[in-house]
């Protein structure tokens, strides 16, 4: 009825007729064009995003540069246009990059909020605003800027919880979801109650799973999801074959993407592929492109890694020396310098042994390689090593480098030459890796438990990772009760080099 009533108004108030039939013209063309607007708008992010995942950054910016010509007052331009940036800083720290990331994504909030004003269902508008807060929570981390991290992080599960409240079907809202649980969920217990004080509660499993629903059903969101879910999947779950799989994926889709093919790379070392992971690293090398000049050194450094597993100890020193000489962070200076040095002390340098040893401090003490490498580069720096400790060291080598017989039968005849019982507590260690690889699980076992029984006060690590490493056996002996136990007892310990590493360790044995 009142429509009707309305429509009557209209035809018999010939005064305000015109004006009336004008001002519904206008909002119909308006109308259609944000209707219209809408397709082409996702056609063209998309656009610029395929271009930004082959790393074609002047095509990339181009597409959202024209969005932001043909559609100022929408966010979603602004917001990706400043994904470019935030990739650049992450790769190189410069400071520029950072300033224009903010400016971008502060226009991008602007005119999302001015949008959300006046139409607070817009589910579009919903999630480019929380996505455009994840991004300022990386961006914040990498700064160091904590408190603004906070703050981003909240607003981004805020505006993305909404929008999933909306419309449970906008799948790439799980991703930002998903990151921001699994980030919270690894958190240590003892941490947790800062984070309840400050409202901000997570779990890895619900993470998880978001992060995998926006894999498998996200939009524009898709590719990131499946390569950060390649990440986890290798780096906490140790599931390198799924991981594998995402990775190679995305790499026959976008070749050119240094990202994903460095990250290729890290997982073909982890299952000691390294010829493999070397041709790769090649490829990454043989790229000028000076906007990811981080990315390139870390490659100098993993070119290195790999030399170093080989025992290749002077090929090895050059991609090292690079690395500690391009790198712009700290970021695993330390660990670079004390395998440099190692390499000059197995190669009879000591001079140059000593001085890397002293250099081993310099890198970033968040890292628990880097923290590994001052606690050995002061040792190292004062004594030389002893002949057997370098056999030590080629022979975990051999393991890494997946040469698995050689290092057994290595590690059996260092064992008769070991006099102290820490050095004999990491051989046992190394034979318990090299028998597991093997296949050999009750022989694993059997070295594991011998080496967390022997005296090794000096490398604290020993213990719960022969804990660790017995569990690994006890697994493939199905032995569940044996598993838990081992486990349990490996959290026991504390105050012990690479302890996030084992916590992931068991946490992927657990599950």
């Amino acid at each position: 009825m009142k429509i009707l009533f309305s429509f009557s108004n209209l035809l018999f108030c010939k005064k305000n007729l015109s004006f009336k039939i004008i001002a519904l013209i206008f909002f119909l063309i308006a109308s259609a064009q944000n209707i219209f607007a809408q397709p082409l708008i996702n056609r063209l992010v998309k656009r610029g995003l395929e271009y930004g995942y082959n790393f074609n950054w002047n095509k990339s910016e181009g597409v959202f540069q024209n969005l932001i010509a043909r559609y100022p007052n929408d966010p979603r331009g602004y917001h990706y246009e400043s994904g470019i940036y935030l990739w650049r800083y992450l790769s190189n720290q410069d400071k520029v990059d950072l300033d224009n990331f903010v400016l971008y994504s502060d226009s991008a909030i602007t005119k999302a909020q001015d949008i959300l004003d006046k139409h607070p269902n817009r589910i579009d508008i919903l999630y480019t605003l929380g996505a455009t807060y994840s991004y300022r929570a990386i961006a914040f981390i990498r700064a160091q800027k904590f408190l603004d991290a906070v703050w981003a992080t909240k607003k981004s599960d805020s505006y993305l919880s909404e929008t999933l409240r909306k419309d449970s079907t906008e799948y790439d809202a799980y991703l930002g979801l998903g990151l921001y649980n699994f980030a919270v969920g690894q958190i240590p217990a003892a941490f947790k109650w800062a984070l309840n004080l400050a409202g901000i509660h997570g779990n890895v499993e619900s993470g998880l799973k978001s992060i995998k629903i926006a894999a498998m059903k996200g939009n524009l969101a898709k590719v990131e999801a499946e390569y950060y879910l390649a990440q986890i999947l290798s780096d906490f779950f140790a599931d390198y074959d799924q991981s594998s799989k995402y990775l190679r994926n995305l790499i026959s889709r976008y070749p050119d993407n240094l990202l994903f093919n460095y990250t290729y790379a890290v997982l073909e070392i982890k299952t000691h592929n390294l010829n493999e992971a070397s041709k790769t690293l090649s490829r990454i090398l043989d790229n000028s492109d000076s906007e990811f000049k981080q990315l390139i050194s870390f490659s100098e450094f993993l070119k290195g890694d790999i030399f170093f597993k080989k025992n290749e100890f002077d090929s090895c020193k050059t991609y090292y020396l690079n690395f500690l000489k391009t790198s712009p962070s700290t970021d695993y200076k330390g660990i670079a310098a004390y395998r440099l040095a190692v390499s000059y002390e197995i190669t009879h340098e000591r001079n140059e042994a000593v001085k890397y040893f002293k250099l081993t401090g310099d890198g970033n003490m968040d890292l628990e390689d880097d923290i590994y490498a001052k606690r050995k580069g002061e040792i190292f720096a004062n004594r030389t090593m002893a002949y057997t400790e370098m056999d030590a060291i080629e022979d975990d080598n051999l393991i890494q480098s997946g040469r698995f017989k050689t290092a057994f039968d290595s590690l059996s005849a260092l064992l008769e030459r070991v006099k102290t019982d820490r050095l004999k507590a990491e051989v046992y260690i190394y034979l318990s890796s090299a028998a597991y690889y093997l296949h050999n699980y009750n022989e694993s076992l059997s070295f594991a438990l011998t080496a967390k029984v022997l005296n090794s006060e000096e490398e604290k690590w020993i213990k719960p990772y022969a804990c660790y490493y017995a569990a690994r056996a006890s697994f493939k002996l199905k032995d569940k009760s044996a598993v838990k136990n081992f486990i349990k007892e490996a959290e026991s310990y504390s105050d012990f080099d690479y302890q996030k590493k084992l916590k992931n360790l068991l946490f992927a044995l657990s599950e």
